[in-house]
């Protein structure tokens, strides 16, 4: 895989988004969700997802990690076990877009942990970046 995208943060402040690079400089402010995370797709960077261990029934499984955006669920990955793809990571990519209520699902594999998240945090700008085309007009 080549350099990864650039990492940025997507946060509400004030009624609005702002869009900052991981040292904390303001790059651009928006009015709405779907637009800051255009300005990041556009800038091919990605935004920065929030990362923990998945917690099934009280329990959480090594290796096995969950990505939200403020308090919306936006994916997981974890190591492939068993199969060709033994040793990779895989990516799921399976959000629900909080403005419109549109769901969505993507996957995929990576070679390491970090290209999974990476692949992950691509796919989840982007699908959040689109939620316009599936407003009703």
């Amino acid at each position: 895989m080549s350099q990864p995208a650039e990492r940025l943060v997507v946060e509400p402040y004030d009624g609005r988004y702002r869009i900052l690079d991981m040292e904390g400089k303001l790059l651009a402010t928006t009015a709405r969700r779907p637009e800051a995370f255009d300005f990041v797709r556009g800038r091919g960077a990605r935004v920065r997802l929030k990362w923990d261990r998945t917690v099934i029934g009280g329990q959480s499984s090594p290796g096995d990690f969950s990505a939200q955006h403020e308090d919306h669920r936006a994916g997981r990955i974890y190591p492939v076990v068993a199969g060709f793809d033994r040793a990779k990571w895989a990516w799921f990519m399976n959000g629900t877009d909080p403005d419109s209520g549109r769901g969505g699902s993507i996957s995929g594999r990576g070679d390491t942990k970090d290209e999974a998240v990476v692949a992950l945090e691509l796919a989840y700008t982007s699908f959040i970046a689109d939620s316009d085309k599936y407003r009703p007009k």
